[in-house]
């Protein structure tokens, strides 16, 4: 059976990704770049606080940069992990702890981790925070409503309806409860949360999807992969939302080998004759081998399907039944039949997810012209491994981009331009949501796209 050897790399997670994206100590990948045209700076407001934070809060990650409304130059980016992973790392059980009597504990955590983020602009940049006189919010429901303590009781139980959509815009001393300080925003500085269309399709894919170009070939499919993969089906500005409930397995979870992007651990994989070769984040001690990350799943999945190591309908070939599909000769990271179940699961949520919406607009994938995969995720993701397993229909070949943080951008972009705000109402007004659990055909489609 097919083993490989190891280089490492720098293409993916080196000096040209630097500035983009920041991986912490436990793994976490933090995107905080973005390839999206930003709107033109209309600044017209107080001239002693030119300057905005935009924050985009992410159930793991939380991104912040500075940016001068007036020049629309970014003065400073920082990244963070969100302190309320320690109720849980998805949103159903920060739903839960919050219903439990610990959202104000939770909103304490986050308000700290938006401070500790806005100091250290401030600080990078050399500049006064009492020269910044607003900040602009992305977030998904969740993390909004936890953020404003509102309550999240409506969204622990069917229908899962959320308190608020549109969140009114508040002073930031009306909501963080800290003294006025030089190193702070201004006494009256505001706070802007940009709106969600449900429970679980929030601002941040709002914003994400506000960002797009206006030129943008429609229809258009926009997809933020994580945990929960929410997606945006665009055809003749209606729009078509869903979240797919994905599960951890791209982003190295319940993969028995599988972790986060930290030194060591593979991060790509490709196949060569008999052989599979592999390349692993740099920093790790003499080359050892610590698990594989999202990307590395993807390819690894994808080169083992090749190869006939895993079967079309998930089976491992006879000669790896037992032992696994292995990458390295020590069997380190490999692939077990629970591995591929769960990656199969994975996919399929996403695949079922896509077509209830191109059937909701009575499209085909061959009608998309353009899919953008947002996120960090997106970024790393190689298009062949992404089709060869099923994870995107192959019609997308040659139509996909990846063009970063959007959620971010759309934060910015609310800074940069009143204007963003219609947008994002014109957006919403034109949004249904489509929860897939009760479309009639939904669980059909799910089994169909279980094989790969």
């Amino acid at each position: 059976m097919m083993m490989g050897s190891a280089r490492e790399t720098r293409n993916r997670y080196g000096a040209s990704a630097a500035g983009a994206v920041t991986v912490t100590s436990e793994g976490y990948r933090i995107v905080h770049s973005y390839r999206v045209p930003l709107p033109s700076p209309a600044f017209s407001g107080d001239p002693a606080s030119p300057y905005g934070v935009a924050v985009d809060i992410g159930t793991t990650t939380i991104a912040l940069e500075l940016v001068d409304r007036v020049t629309g130059a970014v003065l400073a980016s920082v990244s963070l992990l969100n302190s309320q992973r320690r109720w849980g790392s998805d949103v159903i059980s920060r739903i839960r702890a919050a219903n439990s009597g610990q959202g104000a504990a939770m909103q304490r955590a986050v308000h700290q981790n938006v401070l500790d983020g806005i100091l250290r602009l401030v600080q990078t940049a050399g500049v006064a925070g009492s020269r910044i006189g607003c900040v602009a919010v992305a977030a998904n429901t969740v993390m909004a409503h936890l953020f404003l303590g509102l309550s999240c009781a409506g969204m622990g139980q069917s229908p899962f309806t959320p308190e608020a959509t549109e969140f009114e815009e508040i002073l930031f001393y009306d909501l963080f409860s800290t003294d006025l300080s030089v190193h702070l925003p201004s006494a009256g500085c505001t706070v802007l949360v940009l709106p969600a269309l449900s429970a679980f399709v929030g601002g941040d894919v709002v914003g994400g999807a506000c960002s797009l170009p206006e030129d943008s070939p429609d229809p258009r499919l926009f997809i933020d992969l994580g945990t929960n993969a929410e997606m945006v089906l665009t055809v003749n500005g209606r729009h078509y939302c869903a979240s797919a409930a994905a599960g951890p397995a791209f982003e190295g979870g319940s993969i028995s080998c599988g972790t986060g992007c930290i030194p060591g651990a593979v991060s790509s994989v490709t196949s060569s004759g008999n052989r599979f070769e592999y390349e692993i984040i740099p920093g790790g001690e003499n080359n050892r081998l610590a698990g594989i990350c999202g990307s590395g799943i993807l390819d690894f999945t994808a080169c083992a399907l090749e190869s006939g190591l895993i079967q079309p309908d998930g089976a491992l070939a006879p000669v790896c039944a037992e032992s696994g599909v292995r990458l390295d000769a020590a069997g380190v990271v490999r692939l077990t039949q629970q591995d591929v179940r769960e990656i199969q699961l994975a996919k399929a949520a996403v695949r079922s997810g896509i077509a209830v919406l191109l059937e909701k607009a009575g499209l085909s994938a061959e009608d998309v012209l353009s899919v953008i995969l947002a996120g960090g995720f997106g970024l790393y993701l190689r298009e062949r491994s992404a089709l060869a397993i099923g994870l995107l229909p192959a019609s997308f070949a040659g139509r996909i981009s990846a063009p970063g943080n959007t959620s971010l951008a759309g934060a910015v972009g609310r800074l940069l331009d009143d204007s963003m705000e219609m947008c994002c109402r014109t957006f919403v007004g034109a949004a249904e949501t489509v929860t897939l659990a009760e479309y009639p055909g939904f669980e059909k489609m799910f089994i169909s796209g279980i094989n790969f």
